[in-house]
């Protein structure tokens, strides 16, 4: 049986980066959200002396974004994938303004954003 007549299709370069970030989104919210302690408890993370219950709802978030990258896979839904742009670089300029270890999650998602655009590029001019 072909894979396209079960749903699935060859990843793209776009889906491929998409996809690794969702998978980090699932993971980092299956473990703050079942492991909240040890979450807040990293060395040098922005989370240290956070409350568990804050550190939970950031999990939430994370699988719920997640899920929604996921979906966006799937359907390769464009528009989803380039809302993530602005989206993350907001988020950047938010945690590189509120400085701390929060400057390291600015750079990660500053880079996300610039992979997910270059692979958007890649996949529209490829």
């Amino acid at each position: 049986m072909p894979l396209h007549s079960l749903g699935l299709r060859t990843p793209s370069v776009l889906n491929t980066v998409f996809a690794a970030q969702a998978l980090f989104l699932l993971a980092n919210g299956v473990y703050t959200i079942s492991c909240p302690t040890a979450a807040a408890n990293i060395p040098d993370s922005p989370m240290t002396g956070v409350p568990e219950h804050m550190v939970q709802a950031m999990g939430i978030t994370s699988l719920s974004i997640g899920t929604v990258y996921a979906i966006a896979i799937y359907q390769r839904n464009l528009l989803i994938m380039l809302s993530s742009l602005p989206g993350r670089l907001f988020a950047a300029f938010i945690f590189n303004r509120n400085g701390g270890g929060w400057k390291q999650v600015a750079i990660f998602e500053t880079t996300m954003a610039f992979v997910t655009g270059a692979a958007l590029l890649w996949d529209h001019y490829a």
